[in-house]
């Protein structure tokens, strides 16, 4: 079981890095006591993005980006941990230079367009992989992820009760 998992964002221009995150959160974000961080809960099983700027030493900016979930267990492999979160993680893409904007871009197509920002982050892990595989070919197209998304909210949709999909039929 994947469980819950806390993105301490910095609020506070103090840490060398900055953050922002995007997924399907389970309560509204929260400013700690000492105003320094900001934190974003992800509900276990969900995927979320995690969009990093590193400053280095001589002031390069180096951009960085996750897509990952909680860690469940050694069916996952090792867990890892990145800068401002303390549970471990299960990383499903990592990118940098030109993927951080394709995932963006990606992630704008499955939120934006479709209209509901906690669809796409609940949809299963199999979903995920096979985006960020679009993404690291190069072959992300809107068509591509679009095509994608309708494979998967399809099959989802089967395994809807008769009462729920007449529910959504009614809407």
């Amino acid at each position: 079981m994947r469980h819950n998992v806390t993105v301490d964002v910095p609020y506070s221009k103090a840490l060398p890095y900055t953050l922002f995150s995007k997924g399907s959160q389970i309560e509204l974000p929260r400013v700690d006591k000492t105003k320094e961080f900001v934190h974003f809960k992800y509900g276990g099983g969900t995927v979320f993005a995690l969009f990093y700027t590193f400053t280095t030493v001589g002031r390069k900016r180096v951009r960085r980006a996750y897509v990952a979930t909680g860690w469940s267990g050694e069916k996952d492999g090792e867990p890892s941990s990145l800068p401002g979160v303390d549970e471990p993680l299960y990383i499903l893409f990592k990118a940098r230079g030109r993927e951080v904007d394709r995932l963006k871009r990606v992630l704008y197509v499955l939120v934006d367009e479709q209209g509901d920002e906690h669809k796409a982050f609940k949809l299963p892990l199999l979903f995920w992989h096979r985006l960020c595989a679009l993404i690291r070919q190069s072959q992300a197209a809107r068509s591509d992820v679009r095509i994608l998304w309708e494979h998967f909210a399809k099959k989802k949709l089967l395994r809807l009760t008769k009462k729920e999909r007449i529910a959504r039929r009614a809407k």
